[in-house]
């Protein structure tokens, strides 16, 4: 069971979420907070293992200071930063405090719990709604945060990134085509490119990729 915190100061979406996540049958919305002292407070007593965090919270002064907090002493608590818009200095200010997502408030339910499995699971996501100079940036810093591991993520396409992580959700190839619009073939062609980028031959070293668990390089194939 993965236990997560919600904090905005909306208390209605803060609901929302509160009673949408659990549907999944796994994610637990243990805590919420409305301001940045509340949130410290509660994620302290209930420990979760996800905050999804509003970018724009009540005494709040410095963000990337905030979730620094929030992970002092748990570097297992991982955070997804909740933003009704897309900004480098979001992007900036969320990847150089730690975070390890970034959703808008305007993207599907689903894809909010997408983000929940994989920063839990010591991946990244970012929403494939925001801009690519935004994804870049984001990346960049959470790369360097990580000193280089998994280091050829960085050179995959937001396109790339969302079937790597459909990929270590487990996803088959003709679930991630109905998840992403598009057709198996076109799974098949990207999954070719994501092995060639990360020097790896299959799903499974992929997904050891894609945690930052490394992966011994070997020739590309198919999948």
């Amino acid at each position: 069971m993965i236990r997560v915190v919600v904090a905005d100061d909306h208390a209605m979406f803060r609901e929302m979420l509160r009673i949408a996540l659990p549907r999944g049958g796994d994610l637990q919305v243990v805590g919420e907070a409305a301001d940045g002292h509340e949130l410290i407070a509660v994620a302290s007593r209930v420990r979760p293992d996800v905050v999804l965090l509003d970018y724009k919270m009540p005494h709040v002064r410095n963000f990337a200071a905030l979730v620094q907090e929030l992970r002092s002493g748990r570097e297992e608590l991982q955070v997804v930063v909740l933003s009704g818009f897309g900004s480098v200095e979001v992007a900036r200010r969320a990847a150089e405090g730690g975070a390890r997502g970034y959703v808008l408030k305007s993207t599907r339910l689903a894809a909010v719990a997408d983000a929940v499995y994989a920063v839990a699971r010591g991946g990244t996501w970012i929403d494939p709604q925001l801009p690519r100079n935004i994804f870049d940036v984001f990346q960049r810093w959470t790369s360097a945060a990580r000193r280089g591991a998994g280091g050829g993520l960085s050179g995959l396409t937001r396109r790339e990134r969302e079937v790597l992580a459909c990929v270590a959700q487990g996803t088959s190839n003709l679930e991630i085509a109905q998840k992403l619009c598009i057709s198996e073939q076109t799974v098949k062609t990207h999954l070719t490119r994501i092995f060639v980028k990360l020097e790896v031959k299959n799903r499974v070293a992929a997904t050891l990729a894609f945690y930052g668990k490394g992966a011994a390089p070997t020739a590309p194939a198919a999948d």
